[in-house]
């Protein structure tokens, strides 16, 4: 199969996807107003969790208007077909630690395409 899109295109905005989230979570880490709420299914989530995640998907729907987005903190679209590309993201992947102060955390990114 062949891969649908610019491969060194699409890793150059990974690479500035994880520096946009980079310089979001850095920021916020062990800050002394971080706010922290409780989700529905009882797990954290931190304002950084959503400043990252609306950051990524600020610029994906700038670079990439045609890929559609599946995002922790803000849902996915109603359904995604087959041939359609699609991110994966979880903008603060250990938001216990990150909140605890623990530095043992990371920004997942992902591309699917099926």
């Amino acid at each position: 199969m062949k891969y649908p899109g610019d491969l060194l295109s699409d890793i150059a905005l990974l690479k500035e996807l994880a520096d946009a989230s980079d310089a979001i979570s850095f920021e916020r880490f062990q800050s002394q107003d971080l706010i922290i709420e409780t989700k529905p299914d009882t797990t954290p989530v931190t304002d950084a969790d959503r400043a990252v995640e609306k950051k990524i998907r600020e610029i994906l729907s700038s670079e990439r208007p045609a890929d559609k987005i599946v995002g922790e903190e803000f849902g996915s679209p109603e359904s995604i077909h087959p041939n359609e590309r699609y991110w994966v993201i979880d903008p603060i992947d250990g938001t216990k630690n990150f909140l605890r102060g623990v530095p043992i955390w990371a920004t997942l990114i992902g591309l699917v395409h099926r």
